[in-house]
C-alpha cells in the first residue's frame, strides 16, 4: 500500500510540474508580447509628436507659399515627407513618417484655413 501511495505521489508531482511549466512558457509568451505593444507605443508617441511640430511649422506657413510645397525632412531614423494641395480657402497638408521598424509609414493629414 505504501508503494501505490509513492506512485500516485509521483505521478502528482509530475502533473504540478507539467502544469507549472505550462504556467511559466505562458507567462513568458504574453510578456514578450507586451514588451512588443510597449515599443510600438512608444514608437507612436514618438512619430505623433514629430508629426504634431512639422504639421505646427507647416499651418504658420503662408497660403501663397504653401500653395505647391512639399518636402522631407530626416529627425533621428525618422523619415518625414509632406505635401500640400488644394486652392482656394484650405490646403490639405499630408505627412508621412517612416519608421525604420515599420513597413507602412504613419500618414497624418489636416486641413489648414487661408486667411
Amino acid at each position: 500500500m505504501a508503494q501505490a501511495r509513492a506512485g500516485t505521489s509521483l505521478i502528482e508531482v509530475l502533473i504540478a510540474c507539467t502544469m507549472v511549466t505550462v504556467a511559466i512558457l505562458g507567462l513568458l509568451g504574453s510578456s514578450a508580447r507586451v514588451s512588443q505593444q510597449m515599443g510600438s507605443g512608444r514608437r507612436q508617441l514618438v512619430a505623433a509628436s514629430i508629426a504634431q511640430r512639422r504639421l505646427d511649422s507647416l499651418q504658420s506657413v503662408p497660403c501663397a507659399r504653401l500653395t505647391a510645397a512639399s518636402g522631407g525632412a530626416t529627425t533621428g531614423e525618422i523619415r518625414e515627407e509632406w505635401q500640400v494641395s488644394g486652392t482656394g480657402a484650405t490646403r490639405l497638408v499630408q505627412l508621412s513618417l517612416h519608421l525604420p521598424q515599420l513597413r507602412h509609414p504613419y500618414v497624418y493629414a489636416t486641413l489648414v484655413a487661408c486667411q
